[in-house]
């Protein structure tokens, strides 16, 4: 029995030892890197561009979700306020001086007015953003139309009952909605059976801590001297179609795009089909314009039946639709001004909606 005893006294020892050398301090992994248990700790925080708006992921219930900037520090633009007070900017949309854009939808559409704003300083540099435009008879408060930001909405239309075929001016903060440099702004329809209203003069005007506002756009160049620019007019006899046997251009007063047989003796020419698609362009090729800015005026015949979305003018490249659903018949609508120079296309594109478009005349007007 004394011998069992010495034997089990120094088993028993180092077993004691181990238990004693165990604590809770980090645990070295093999990658050297030191593991330690941190559920608890809050992510890093992540830039947002949108400001103080954010977008919850699907599914979270944080009201935010932020990814970390990865870009390293020096390649990050500089944002800082410039020193000194903050100077009054307006940004305004590509086409602000055209002609205001119908929206004419039911609640369900997927169609929007939209209006882009470039050169927006990042939401750091400004105090206040407030996005401002003219309507026309917006009139149902709370269910007149919805604006979107850069997708962040809807904000309610600003409406009001006294605009019933009136203007009004809109103004909505959207200073958290805002990011860098280019920046969307939609016009949808609301809750009403039907939403009627046209927009336009969309603009963001902001204190802004800057050293300068965006430049404004150049002024028009000056004509040589004893060539000034003059008015020129290109009538829908003149223009150039393609898919010419969806169009009607009769022999006397305008062209429009068809569909019934019943127009079938009213095409000049015989070259109109029945049955089409109604898609199809007029273009009204101007050569040689004088270098100046110009009012673009579009006559065509208005009717309760034309292209719901508005008829479709692109000059020199810049695209805006002018309602023609009304029972004023002949009519002379401002597309807006531009400044104009060389070989200038006025084209009505009908291509993108099956429905009727017209066309009379296009007129480039200089601004004296």
């Amino acid at each position: 029995m004394p011998r069992m005893k010495h034997l089990v006294f120094p088993l028993f020892l180092p077993l004691l030892l181990v238990a004693v050398g165990c604590s809770s301090a980090p645990i070295e992994s093999t990658s050297g890197s030191r593991v330690t248990p941190d559920a608890g700790d809050a992510p890093p925080d992540g830039g947002d561009d949108r400001g103080r708006i954010g977008v919850p992921d699907a599914g979270s219930d944080s009201e935010t979700a932020s990814t970390p900037d990865a870009t390293p520090p020096e390649d990050r633009p500089d944002t800082s306020p410039e020193p000194g007070g903050p100077l009054a900017c307006e940004y305004r949309s590509n086409g602000y001086d055209g002609a205001l854009l119908t929206l004419d939808a039911g609640p369900t559409s997927p169609e929007r007015l939209v209006f882009v704003i470039e050169d927006v300083p990042n939401h750091a540099q400004l105090d206040t953003a407030t996005l401002r435009f003219e309507s026309y008879d917006a009139d149902h408060p709370g269910e007149e139309g919805e604006i979107y930001v850069n997708g962040v909405g809807p904000f309610e239309l600003p409406a009001n009952a006294a605009w019933d075929n009136s203007p009004g001016t809109g103004t909505l903060d959207v200073l958290g909605a805002l990011v860098t440099g280019d920046n969307l702004i939609e016009f949808g329809p609301g809750r009403l059976s039907r939403s009627y209203f046209r927009i336009g003069r969309v603009s963001i005007e902001a204190q802004a801590r800057v050293s300068e506002c965006a430049a404004a756009p150049a002024p028009p160049p000056t004509p040589p001297p004893g060539t000034g620019a003059v008015e020129r007019t290109i009538g829908y006899r003149d223009a150039v179609y393609t898919n010419r046997a969806t169009w009607v251009v009769r022999c006397a007063d305008y062209a429009f795009t068809a569909y019934s047989d019943e127009h079938l003796s009213s095409d000049c020419a015989g070259e109109y089909r029945a049955g089409g698609n109604r898609r199809g362009t007029a273009s009204f090729q101007f050569r040689e314009v004088i270098p100046a800015e110009y009012e673009v005026w579009i006559r065509s015949r208005h009717t309760e039946n034309r292209n719901r979305h508005g008829a479709l003018f692109i000059v020199d490249g810049v695209e805006r639709r002018i309602s023609q659903r009304s029972d004023r018949n002949r009519t002379d609508d401002l597309w807006g001004t531009a400044i104009l120079d060389g070989n200038v296309d006025v084209v009505l594109d009908s291509s993108r909606e099956s429905e009727s478009d017209s066309v009379i005349s296009v007129t480039l007007r200089p601004v004296r």
